[in-house]
């Protein structure tokens, strides 16, 4: 049986500190669809001029945890979202966590966990649809997956 989980249920939370703890977590709400983070890898270009049959050679660079990108509903109410996302855009290095709605109870679902700060803040206005925010997030080192069983 193939495995495969629905997307619906995940948040995005962010906290100041390392530690995730409840009483200082803020969600991130109203977001339709979320991407990342994208690993990758560096090659580096190691031919010479003597390099058999003109192959080129590579070695492996630098890891780079690559990028989140978030979409979300505009909510621009004094305390809706676009208030926090502005105020993220300058900020610092914050926590942020995925968490996958995978599983029946909230100790067990899956997580991505990584440190990082906004890089992009944007938004859509359509004349005939909804009104929209994306922002991009750089994680900073490498994000770690916590994978819990049913």
């Amino acid at each position: 049986m193939s495995a495969g989980i629905l997307g619906h249920g995940a948040t995005l939370t962010v906290d100041a500190t390392t530690n995730f703890t409840a009483g200082s977590l803020t969600t991130i709400g109203d977001i339709t669809s979320m991407g990342g983070p994208d690993h990758a890898r560096d090659s580096i270009d190691k031919s010479t001029m003597d390099s058999t049959n003109k192959w080129r050679e590579f070695i492996p660079g630098m890891l780079d945890g690559g990028e989140v990108s978030v979409d979300l509903n505009y909510d621009g109410a004094a305390a809706g979202e676009a208030s926090k996302l502005n105020a993220y855009l300058t900020n610092a290095t914050q926590y942020w966590r995925i968490t996958l709605n995978d599983h029946t109870t909230p100790s067990n679902r899956s997580r991505i966990t990584f440190a990082g700060f906004m890089t992009k803040l944007g938004h859509a206005i359509p004349y005939d649809d909804k009104v929209t925010q994306s922002m991009t997030l750089k994680v900073d080192g490498a994000p770690t997956h916590y994978t819990h069983a049913a």
